[in-house]
């Protein structure tokens, strides 16, 4: 196996490189882009109906937990981003040379067996965002097989930029997850114009509190429950420690190094709080359009958030939110498979840069097998419970994992790093924990 080290640090020490000589700003704006990358794979279907679900039932009341979720993650990312331009290495192999190869094989490795059940989830979501445009009943009259032909087609397309990317396939991606995320951004911004928030019920939902909803018991009365779980939903909507993990690997591959540092906190900061704040519109949208109007049960994918938005804006602010729909489901296709080939072929010791034979191989096959697990699931008519039940049992054994290996990268780094930073990724690790022993209860008990 090829050992990438080699043509990781000779990428990093290149600090030599003509750099632009204008600081200003606007100059360091227009070089963001990989934390653009990272907001682009998190905000996926899956957290857009996370955010609509609980902004349905608690109204504006945990709007708080969106703002408090983008610091950890903007505090992670930051590190991440620290650590890659200037370690000379990897993070998979820092491990690889601290704690033997197999260390980094598991956290390679199960990383990537999580991305391709998640994946087989991307390809739900995209029939999900079609769904939004001409009716979840259209798709229900297709037949599984034509399902999966369909999904086929797509990932024959995401597989087509992979291949003839090529060199260019970083900057391919980073332009075009630029692209979706501005869509989201125009398109739920919109929505949430249209729902007419109050503006003085958001100032008060950024107050932290819990909230109570009221929930009917077995015996047919109502109980009160507290927002413990849907906090940690909330969290863990915005809070994905395998993208702030990914943007060591995408600093390097833009080749930044410890110079670029200014412009690295530039773009994490702006991207993330692109995240945050699309988050922050679907939950204002949701809390002041579906809160005590329909019952947050009903909100089972994203189609349905879009067709129920339909009787109070008119069919156009459908289109709309479905269009954002859309490209959340687009860039998780894409970027989600791309962390998995990029992480594996780094943690078995093969090349880790993006335009690699090794990495577009693991790529396409996370994206095929996604696809297969997906079509076995259609036509079998499989519950997906069992296979969302799987991929959450292996976030618990990989989020800790990855967040623990960028908290100790943090602390060899050499040069003091700002104490807000240690201590919001010393926060997250500590909140990546409990949300993953709260998980593994659920699945044993």
């Amino acid at each position: 196996m090829l050992d990438n080290s080699e043509t990781n640090q000779s990428r990093t020490n290149d600090d030599s490189s003509p750099r632009p000589s204008s600081t200003s700003w606007l100059s360091r704006f227009a070089r963001i882009g990989p934390a653009i990358v990272v907001a682009a794979v998190v905000l996926g279907p899956g957290s857009i109906v996370s955010a609509s679900r609980v902004g349905c039932e608690y109204g504006l009341d945990l709007l708080w937990v969106v703002p408090l979720a983008g610091l950890l993650m903007i505090g992670m990312t930051m590190a991440s981003m620290m650590i890659g331009v200037c370690s000379q290495k990897t993070l998979c192999q820092s491990v690889a040379d601290t704690f033997g190869r197999p260390a980094a094989w598991l956290v390679g490795g199960s990383l990537m067996i999580a991305v391709t059940l998640f994946q087989a989830s991307n390809n739900n979501a995209m029939l999900m965002a079609a769904g939004g445009f001409v009716g979840p009943s259209t798709l229900d009259d297709l037949s599984p097989i034509a399902k999966s032909m369909l999904l086929l087609l797509v990932n024959v397309g995401i597989i087509a930029i992979v291949v003839l990317g090529r060199r260019d396939l970083y900057r391919i991606v980073e332009r075009l997850m630029a692209v979706l995320v501005g869509m989201m951004v125009l398109a739920f911004g919109l929505s949430m114009i249209a729902s007419q928030p109050s503006i003085s019920e958001i100032a008060m939902g950024l107050v932290p509190k819990l909230a109570v909803s009221t929930e009917t018991s077995s015996a047919g009365g109502t109980a009160a429950a507290v927002s413990w779980l849907s906090i940690g939903a909330m969290i863990a909507t915005t809070f994905s420690v395998a993208g702030a993990f990914y943007q060591s690997y995408q600093v390097k591959e833009k080749g930044w190094g410890p110079k670029d540092l200014r412009v690295g906190l530039v773009d994490s900061f702006v991207g993330i709080a692109s995240l945050a704040l699309i988050t922050g519109m679907i939950f204002i949208t949701a809390a002041t359009a579906l809160h005590g109007k329909i019952d947050p049960k009903e909100l089972k994918d994203a189609s349905v958030v879009a067709m129920s938005l339909e009787p109070l804006f008119g069919a156009w602010a459908k289109i709309v939110f479905s269009l954002g729909i859309f490209a959340g489901a687009a860039s998780s296709f894409l970027v989600n498979a791309l962390i998995g080939g990029v992480v594996f072929c780094d943690a078995i010791g093969l090349n880790s840069k993006m335009s690699s034979t090794s990495v577009r191989t693991s790529t396409i096959a996370a994206l095929l097998l996604g696809w297969l697990v997906a079509s076995t699931v259609a036509i079998t008519g499989i519950d997906l419970v069992s296979f969302i039940v799987i991929a959450q049992a292996l976030t618990v054994l990989c989020f800790p994992i990855l967040a623990l290996v960028i908290v100790w990268q943090l602390k060899k780094l050499p040069f003091p790093v700002p104490a807000a930073i240690t201590i919001l990724c010393w926060i997250g690790l500590l909140v990546v924990v409990a949300l993953s022993a709260r998980t593994l209860w659920g699945l044993i008990s």
